[in-house]
């Protein structure tokens, strides 16, 4: 009976110590049937925490420029939209830009572009269709897109949507500089379906 003791006693002073050396409660795994979503896995209504701002997910937007494929997730807190892109090539790039409206761009782009006193200078250049999750039904939509790179990692997106143009400028970023929340698969700032 002593060794029953004894062993009971060991058992939790190890999982005591367990507990402690994995940073306590905070570094417990995720309750069985949690969703833990990750760059590749995001759904709409899951929250984007980046820069002490919490995005919603409104819209998964799948670009096809002839078999090569990217994700932007369309995210929203308020008023604000910017855009989650996720890119898997030879290295995984991640941007996270925001629409801006005091960039004025000719149709077409230059190969370089001055915006608030920063060069940018165009990486890439296509049309590709585009398919969103929230309307599966739709035909694709065709853009003409131009990406462009900055100083310190920072990027300038163009799009132009049958002559409107669109310009996002952000940042690349890196997975550990975002945290994931699971959502519950719906939208929280649009009625449509």
């Amino acid at each position: 009976m002593e060794n029953l003791f004894w062993l009971l006693i060991i058992v939790v002073l190890a999982g005591v110590a367990i507990w402690y050396f994995n940073g306590g409660s905070t570094n417990r795994p995720a309750a069985t049937g949690t969703r833990q979503p990750t760059v590749f896995t995001l759904q709409l209504g899951d929250v984007v925490q980046y820069d002490s701002i919490d995005w919603i997910i409104e819209d998964k937007l799948t670009y096809n420029d002839d078999g090569w494929e990217w994700v932007e997730y369309l995210l929203q807190d308020g008023d604000r939209i910017s855009f989650l892109s996720v890119e898997d090539d030879d290295t995984l790039e991640v941007t996270f830009t925001e629409k801006v409206s005091d960039c004025p761009v000719d149709n077409p782009p230059a190969s370089q572009i001055t915006y608030r006193q920063q060069i940018f200078n165009r990486s890439e250049k296509g049309t590709a269709q585009l398919k969103r999750q929230r309307h599966p039904e739709r035909a694709a939509e065709t853009c003409q897109y131009h990406d462009y790179s900055g100083p310190n990692e920072t990027v300038m997106s163009i799009e132009i949507w049958d002559g409107q143009i669109e310009v996002s400028v952000g940042n690349k970023v890196r997975p550990y500089q975002l945290t994931f929340l699971p959502g519950d698969g719906e939208s929280v700032y649009r009625n449509d379906t």
